[in-house]
């Protein structure tokens, strides 16, 4: 994986100390007198480009699927504009699946949540439809989560309109008029497995048949013909979990090969002979990880999504990279999902940036301090981090969900201990959502999975646990220690309990008035002891004395600053500002609304070393022919030409050595040759040159006769795999 970028994506916006009401949405007057915004919702970052289309005028369309839109580049990867927000109301988007473009420009998307959205060129939403089931016209693609489970689903469009749809977990395609209406089921279950991406070239249907590790074709009416492939493996011309395919005008077949980390290419039809592969697991030019959707240009260019490396690379007909465009959603200052927010008493910040794996520390001026934990693709310390807390001294406690645990890290991220482990019992966590360290130095957690607050001591000593909720998703303690506020978003409400767990207090209640809560999160408490919650179904923020009384809201849905989708995280620090993790918008936002205590100061947190990231063996070694063209009259053409071809972009060397056939002298010339560089699958001759001195000496030793011996040594080399070597040795005449 490419290396993290050090500079800040998104600097703070800074406002007036009276900021007007316009400029605090949610909020008359407003409570913040400066607000800031940390990453890019969208606007050209991707995090994980799971399809990819290109439009009649050649705008390439990116489904990004954790950013939940469509991103549109122009043909040299510059940011143009973006189709879809987070959500699940109309024109709102999940996880994107799959993305075609119809030839008047309207937009098809696949949504995680089964149906099809369709836009206008302008984005602005036409029509939806679909819904979860079996029926014709319903859908179960599966929502995608990150790298290793990719959002379902492919959508192709035919000549005449029709729009074809890879319903990937009903095992099935299903063909719909433009509007989508007419629902036929053209390929039931029983043929396919996992149906990922497809296209329409001509009067044939080719689909990426994941499990099967195939290209499966059939018509457009669903009649099966034929399938591509050799089979499952990394070998030339087999494949490995396929993920989509493109045709170009000639018909020529371009398949993502997901788990090989590489394009295949096949001939067109009828026979789709394997032509040539390129690619390799890497973040360098050219190299892919996990390519899972792929479009061609009218000139042969490919698309590549690269979830791994959040790029799109671009290559053109025979495999030679033309670069990438897309910037990093894990990129420093960059977040995919942002969870829990915490702050220590130096006023440094940390986010638990769940999806990358990692929590990236802010300092005051939202510049990224340090990172612990390794965005996957690789090992990661943290599979699945939600929930952070500092105690007094600084340690960091982070709750990884995956693995119902709590890990200690020290201000270098080292982990020095853990805390809790899977299960229901007493001291035991099950899927836990938040945490909170006291004063004192108790660890509470917010054990969602088993409907509880757990305490331990600072060392993870089982202290109790006490409450009983539905859905426990926040978590806080007062400045004195003497209450634990938990958010419960079934009930939305906010328990307010002793130190020990005796009930003191409930606070909110279902609403969307000052007060009232939808789903609430993260909640925090500043200097002053009142509680500020992440009031996340209402998509706002909202402040509470330490006794309930209500005393400030801002925020409501958007994209816009001031404005959130879905929150989660919210912490106070020393400076009395708010950070909010901004979860569906992919930022963090800060505002200075509260009350500002003392800050003390704490040492330095530091970027542990570099962990050791994934890899995997070299590709298989290029495929190389060699035969020659022209055998006779030698010494007339002083050439030996050869016709090459590798199935990898590759250079070739080319060393031949003529030599009499008999004789008592027979002396050995070697022709000249310069190493040439050959695109992927297309046959190149190549002409090593015989000098006329060579001619001479040769002649000298020869008379009259003609006979001669060429050996021949090509070597094929690539940046990923092992070179080839091929050999021949050829009667020719001079």
């Amino acid at each position: 994986m490419r290396s993290l970028v050090a500079a800040l994506a998104a600097a703070l916006i800074l406002a007036a100390p009276s900021v007007a009401t316009a400029a605090c949405p949610g909020a008359d007057p407003c409570p913040y007198s400066t607000a800031g915004v940390i990453g890019q919702r969208a606007e050209g970052v991707l995090r994980f480009p799971q399809a990819s289309a290109v439009g009649p005028d050649g705008s390439v369309y990116v489904g990004d699927q954790l950013s939940h839109t469509v991103q549109v580049f122009s043909p040299d990867g510059t940011f143009l504009r973006e189709i879809g927000v987070a959500g699940s109301g109309p024109g709102q988007l999940s996880a994107v699946g799959g993305v075609a473009v119809a030839a008047d420009g309207s937009v098809y998307v696949v949504d995680g949540a089964d149906r099809i959205d369709r836009f206008a060129a302008d984005g602005s939403l036409l029509n939806s439809w679909g819904s979860s089931g079996s029926a014709p016209g319903q859908f179960h693609f599966g929502a995608g989560g990150g790298n290793d489970s990719g959002a379902g689903g492919g959508i192709a469009i035919g000549p005449d309109g029709s729009v074809y749809v890879a319903d990937t977990r009903n095992d099935r395609i299903q063909r719909f008029a433009a509007d989508g209406t007419s629902p036929v089921v053209i390929v039931a279950p029983g043929r396919l497995s996992r149906p990922q991406g497809l296209t329409v070239s001509g009067s044939r249907l080719i689909v990426a048949d994941d499990v099967h590790h195939r290209l499966a074709i059939f018509n457009t009416g669903g009649t099966f013909i034929t399938t591509v492939g050799t089979g499952e493996g990394n070998q030339p011309g087999q494949l490995q979990n396929p993920y989509d395919v493109a045709a170009d005008p000639s018909g020529r077949l371009y398949v993502a090969d997901n788990s090989n980390h590489r394009v295949v290419r096949y001939g067109p039809a009828p026979g789709y002979t394997y032509r040539a592969r390129w690619g390799a697991f890497g973040s360098g030019p050219g190299q892919l990880q996990f390519p899972r959707g792929i479009s061609v240009d009218a000139t042969g260019r490919t698309f590549v999504a690269d979830p791994g490396g959040n790029r799109i690379d671009v290559f053109d007909v025979g495999g030679t990279s033309l670069g990438s465009f897309g910037s990093s959603g894990r990129a420093a200052g960059q977040f995919i999902q942002p969870m829990g927010t915490a702050a220590d008493a130096g006023g440094t910040r940390a986010v638990a940036d769940s999806i990358n794996g990692r929590i990236v520390l802010l300092n005051p001026d939202g510049s990224v301090a340090a990172m612990f934990g390794a965005p996957a693709p690789g090992p990661t310390l943290l599979p699945d981090p939600v929930g952070v807390a500092f105690d007094s001294s600084g340690l960091l406690y982070v709750v990884d969900q995956d693995r119902s645990r709590v890990l200690v890290f020290d201000r270098a991220g080292k982990i020095i201990r853990t805390i809790g482990s899977r299960g229901t019992g007493p001291g035991k966590l099950l899927s836990p959502s938040a945490l909170a360290v006291s004063p004192g130095g108790t660890v509470y957690v917010a054990d969602t999975g088993n409907g509880r607050i757990v305490r331990f001591s600072a060392l993870g000593t089982h202290l109790g646990s006490f409450g009983q909720f539905r859905a426990i998703r926040g978590i806080a303690v007062s400045p004195d220690g003497s209450r634990v506020y938990g958010a419960d978003a079934a009930t939305n409400k906010i328990t307010v309990s002793t130190a020990t767990g005796g009930d003191v207090a409930e606070m909110g209640g279902t609403g969307s008035k000052l007060g009232q809560l939808r789903s609430p999160a993260g909640v925090a408490t500043d200097a002053a002891g009142n509680l500020w919650v992440a009031d996340r179904g209402n998509d706002r923020v909202q402040e509470f004395t330490p006794d309930g009384t209500p005393v400030t809201a801002f925020g409501e849905r958007g994209i816009g600053a001031g404005q959130f989708i879905q929150p989660v995280g919210i912490a106070v620090d020393c400076r009395g500002v708010v950070t909010v993790g901004d979860s569906d918008n992919n930022r963090v936002q800060q505002f200075q609304a509260a009350t500002a205590g003392a800050c003390a100061p704490l040492p330095a947190v530091q970027n542990p070393p570099d962990p050791i990231l994934y890899n995997q063996p070299a590709p298989p070694p290029p495929e190389l022919t060699v035969n020659p063209t022209r055998t006779t009259n030698l010494f007339g053409i002083r050439q030996f030409p050869l016709r090459v071809n590798c199935d990898l972009p590759c250079k070739v060397a080319v060393v031949v050595k003529l030599a009499p056939r008999a004789g008592k002298k027979r002396p050995s010339v070697s022709l000249s040759f310069a190493p040439q560089s050959l695109p992927a699958g297309k046959t190149v001759t190549v002409r090593p040159r015989l000098s006329a001195a060579g001619v001479r000496t040769l002649r000298k030793a020869m008379g009259s006769r003609r006979a001669l011996v060429a050996n021949v040594r090509v070597t094929a080399t690539t940046t990923d795999s092992a070179p080839t070597v091929v050999t021949r040795r050829v009667n020719v005449t001079g």
